[in-house]
């Protein structure tokens, strides 16, 4: 029986001070902000938001700077198995995890730590999103090398924070202050506190004070670490795990389906880092963006004279500050600003910019009306 688990895969091994080293890429998300042109059967990760290629493909051409790509894993949907295969020929099949059932990060990162501690017991993870804008790679590779050689040294969960550049309500912070290792590699700070998105007072007051950074998802730790902070704060998922790496071992793919679909649906940022206590957090020194929403363009694309980005068949006639995109079809606007719009054959969507937040209502709705008929 086929099984899309490492547990039987040895890479190769290298002879350097990456040893035991490897990263994983969460590339399960439904990206349902993008709607229409992400979808279940193509999200966001997969799609060519920033240019030529994917955004995952992006992610792993990052990586590969630092790892040889056989020490590269994805963590996704079985629906998304072919896709990925076909946009990352270079990473080995078995290093596809796939998930029966996306059950948020916490689940997702459980499953690949027990699955590196079947190929290396002295696995280092990192973790990161696959679908951020990182056009920096150089300081990006120098904060993720700082983070690894952190969380060689003890038992930490080490993040990267990135400083604030602007009172941004859609992101998470971390408030971090006190210095706990520094070098030339870069500072390292311990971790007072997780902060969900803040109002516009509050994010201002963040950006002021110095000590608050953007929670960019991005996490480096031991396995055998990680591992013992879930079995401390979240039994229920410990036990889940335990299960499914039995079912696995035994190459049972029915029983983990079914044990993976009564995992806890939570995040790790919830379920275990507000409240670990071992929790670093390197600065992160490169430009960065988590391309959120349809707006977040504005941010990291070149834009036209008149503030718009446009991609596509588009004719844009007194339009400011939009996004305007097309896929397959022809569009003009006509005396609008700051407004989204995005049209494909799947669909249409006109939004006001500041409410791109909201676009996942839409996706919702529509997939909601598919499933009753």
């Amino acid at each position: 029986m086929k099984r899309n688990s490492p547990i039987t895969h040895h890479p190769s091994p290298i002879t350097s001070d990456l040893d035991h080293i490897y990263c994983i890429i969460m590339a399960g998300g439904k990206g349902e902000r993008f709607w229409p042109l992400s979808a279940d059967s193509m999200p966001k990760p997969f799609l060519k938001i920033l240019g030529d290629k994917t955004m995952i493909q992006l992610t792993v051409e990052r990586v590969s700077m630092l790892l040889p790509r056989d020490r590269i894993f994805i963590v996704l949907g079985k629906s998304h198995e072919a896709i990925a295969k076909e946009q990352l020929p270079d990473i080995p099949s078995g290093n596809f995890l796939v998930e029966p059932e996306g059950r948020d990060t916490a689940p997702c990162i459980g499953f690949a730590a027990i699955s590196l501690q079947e190929i290396d017991r002295q696995a280092l993870m990192i973790v990161l999103p696959a679908d951020h804008f990182i056009p920096d790679s150089d300081h990006f590779v120098k904060a993720i090398s700082y983070g690894a050689e952190i969380a060689n040294k003890g038992d930490y969960l080490v993040t990267i924070g990135i400083r604030p550049v602007r009172p941004e309500t859609g992101y998470g912070y971390i408030n971090a202050r006190k210095h706990v290792f520094s070098s030339e590699s870069g500072t390292c700070l311990k971790v007072e506190r997780f902060i969900e998105k803040p109002d516009a007072h509050r994010a201002q007051q963040y950006l002021e004070e110095g000590n608050y950074f953007w929670n960019a998802g991005m996490f480096i730790w031991k396995v055998k670490s990680v591992l013992s902070a879930i079995s401390q704060h979240m039994p229920e998922l410990n036990r889940g795990l335990l299960e499914i790496k039995k079912v696995l071992m035994a190459d049972n793919e029915g029983s983990f389906a079914g044990i993976y679909s009564s995992l806890p649906r939570q995040s790790i940022d919830f379920g275990l880092m507000e409240k670990a206590d071992n929790v670093l957090m390197i600065p992160g020194e490169f430009i960065w963006d988590d391309v959120g929403t349809w707006s977040s363009l504005l941010r990291v694309k070149d834009l036209d004279e008149d503030g718009n980005y446009c991609s596509g068949d588009i004719f844009c006639v007194d339009t400011k500050d939009s996004v305007i995109c097309s896929d397959g079809l022809t569009v003009g606007t006509m005396g609008v600003s700051k407004v989204v719009v995005i049209a494909s054959r799947d669909g249409v969507l006109v939004c006001n910019a500041n409410r791109a937040q909201e676009v996942r209502e839409i996706a919702r709705l529509v997939e909601a009306k598919r499933e009753k008929k």
